[in-house]
């Protein structure tokens, strides 16, 4: 005698325990799960298109740097907007763990200056 179904052969039915096709038994056919790239993402992919040589490491920081600072657009001044990208940008060149992070992530490190 088994307790809560243990010892107990599967319960009739089309799908076995726990919603699992039985063996031997194929699982409906559905539909490929499809991701559709947006345009935004394919342009801004750019660490794609570093590893194909198609930017340098300076072009590809300046993208990820555009990128972190684009929610700030339009709330503030082109002045300010310059001044966080070149704080960024300055941090990602002296950091020592940032540097590190660049180095992992692009193989190499941006040029001086």
């Amino acid at each position: 005698m088994g307790i809560d179904g243990i010892g107990k052969p599967p319960a009739p039915g089309p799908l076995g325990p726990a919603g699992a096709a039985r063996p031997g038994e194929a699982a409906p056919v559905r539909e490929a799960f499809q991701v559709e790239r947006t345009e935004k993402v394919a342009a801004t992919d750019a660490l794609g298109r570093l590893e194909r040589g198609e930017i340098s490491v300076d072009q590809y920081l300046d993208a990820k740097v555009g990128q972190a600072v684009e929610h700030l657009e339009g709330r503030l001044g082109s002045e300010q907007m310059e001044f966080v990208k070149s704080a960024l940008r300055e941090q990602l060149r002296t950091d020592p763990v940032l540097v590190e992070l660049v180095r992992r992530s692009t193989g190499s490190l941006p040029t001086e200056g």
